[in-house]
């Protein structure tokens, strides 16, 4: 039996398939800016424009109950998330040939089914509905779109949401219904995707994401959770996607879908008011092994280990139209071009005769000793602006500090060091802004050391005449020289964005 190997970055596809704009984003944003980060290829179709949402912030009268309008200004949202989120490949389920129509499948819209609490606290379909709602088209309709998405995207995995649809919304539900179906009706034949997994969340992490004691729940003015509304996950994790590196670019993408989601560090809410955390661990179960026992390559941290590919069939062909760089289907055929099209060939004849390659060779044959793609380094632009910040925040502080105000009072002289105080807090402003954004300790502190630099570098007379009396032997200066770094430390122990703890 051949050698296998996880699916490589450069080569994987990976379709993630949502129901409404900013689904994408809350449940799998993280997962998304990972994958696009790596170099693969992320493609999202999404079933509706959330015509039937609820509206929050200065929008709330203009477009709420007005389904045409609120669903034009949630395409602009989602698409203002998914540049964020560094995705561009994305249709709406029936729109056009992207969107999975063809000659027997007319191009159609999917509207919003609306939803309504159950006596259980989990959402439950609205008594009634409008005649395009996806709820009452037939799975097999939906199914028959999402085929043709997958067609063209010809992705090794595939996303979308657990059979509870996340807290039992019927979107949801009917998406996860028809993705499975999709999925199965393509069995066997050479578009047949090597994994299907499911978002879903531990019974423990759904408490902890509601838990209204979590440090710095209580700054953001959210109302605590009566009950939990997220249904847990019946079937074992297969991977637990640390997104943490990615947090800031999700909550980004997050707060880009502003008519339905309030972001407040690493907590939001919707329209309901209630606070939970942004989760920094994605989970997902495996359509293959629903339990009990867990898939023989669990626990992973990384979606696309969950695609065991044999070593010499890993190249997948690239399709036309969807903006994938030419140099990825170079790289997996440059090892030579008959060795390739055997690899393509007998990866469509196992397909053909109904064996997954990726569940058929990975339960027992040895895996090779490829690294599989690791959690992403910080970015340069997170460093270059850190620096940035830091830089400007010196030069500003240095001018600042030295700026008092003196009066008597009972015959004693009292002086307010309003500029020393201004200085520091901008200081720790700053270095806050940093830390919730990358989620990052090491750049919250070379945003402080830029700052005690530059500081240091206006006390030097031999490089910047005149600086001494810029930052001079004054304590209010020998106070801006040091503070910064003891801000940092304080904050690296105190910022909950720095101490969450991370499940394993």
């Amino acid at each position: 039996m051949s050698a296998t190997q996880t699916l490589p970055a450069a080569q994987a596809r990976v379709l993630f398939v949502h129901a409404h704009p900013d689904d994408e984003s809350i449940m799998t944003g993280g997962t998304m800016a990972a994958l696009a980060a790596s170099g693969a290829h992320v493609a999202l179709v999404t079933a509706t424009r959330g015509e039937g949402g609820e509206v929050i912030g200065e929008l709330r009268e203009r477009l709420e109950g007005n389904r045409a309008e609120l669903a034009s200004h949630r395409e602009q949202e989602l698409a203002r998330a998914l540049e964020i989120l560094g995705v561009s490949d994305h249709a709406f389920l029936g729109d056009g040939e992207r969107g999975g129509a063809d000659e027997r499948l007319p191009s159609r819209r999917f509207e919003d089914s609306g939803m309504a609490w159950g006596p259980d606290g989990h959402a439950v379909a609205p008594d009634d509905m409008v005649p395009e709602a996806l709820c009452a088209a037939p799975v097999s309709e939906a199914a028959g779109y999402l085929v043709n998405v997958i067609r063209r995207v010809r992705p090794q995995l595939v996303i979308t949401y657990s059979s509870g649809g996340g807290y039992g919304h019927p979107d949801h539900v009917r998406m996860h219904e028809a993705t499975v179906a999709a999925c199965q009706r393509l069995e066997g034949t050479a578009d047949e995707a090597a994994a299907l997994l499911f978002f879903d969340t531990p019974a423990d992490a759904a408490a902890d994401a509601f838990d209204p004691q979590a440090p710095g729940f209580e700054l953001t003015g959210f109302a605590p959770a009566e009950s939990i509304p997220t249904i847990a996950a019946e079937a074992p994790i297969a991977v637990a996607q640390d997104v943490d590196a990615f947090i800031g670019a999700k909550s980004l993408a997050m707060a880009a879908h502003r008519t339905q989601i309030t972001v407040a560090g690493q907590f939001f809410a919707l329209s309901n008011g209630i606070g939970q955390k942004v989760m920094d661990i994605e989970c997902y179960t495996d359509a293959a092994y629903p339990g009990p026992g867990p898939a023989p390559y669990a626990p992973v941290d990384n979606v696309l280990d969950a695609v065991i590919v044999p070593v010499e069939t890993h190249a997948y062909p690239t399709p036309a139209g969807t903006g994938t760089d030419d140099a990825h289907a170079a790289a997996a055929s440059g090892a030579g071009g008959a060795a390739g099209a055997a690899s393509t060939a007998g990866t469509g004849a196992a397909r053909a005769a109904g064996a997954r390659p990726a569940r058929a060779a990975g339960a027992g044959a040895a895996r090779a000793d490829t690294e599989s793609p690791g959690r992403p380094k910080t970015s340069a632009a997170a460093i270059i602006h850190a620096i940035l910040v830091g830089l400007l925040i010196g030069v500003l502080g240095s001018f600042q500090h030295l700026n008092a105000t003196a009066w008597e009072l009972g015959g004693q002289q009292i002086i307010a060091p309003w500029g020393l105080a201004l200085a520091l807090a901008l200081s720790t402003a700053g270095m806050w802004h940093i830390a919730a954004l990358y989620r990052s300790t090491s750049l919250m502190v070379l945003c402080a050391a830029i700052i005690c630099m530059v500081s240091f570098l206006f006390t030097q007379q031999g490089l910047l005449p005149g600086a001494d009396l810029i930052v001079a032997a004054y304590l209010r200066s020998i106070v801006w020289l040091v503070a910064p770094m003891g801000i940092a430390a304080v904050l690296a122990f105190t910022l909950p964005s720095l101490k969450a703890p991370k499940r394993s």
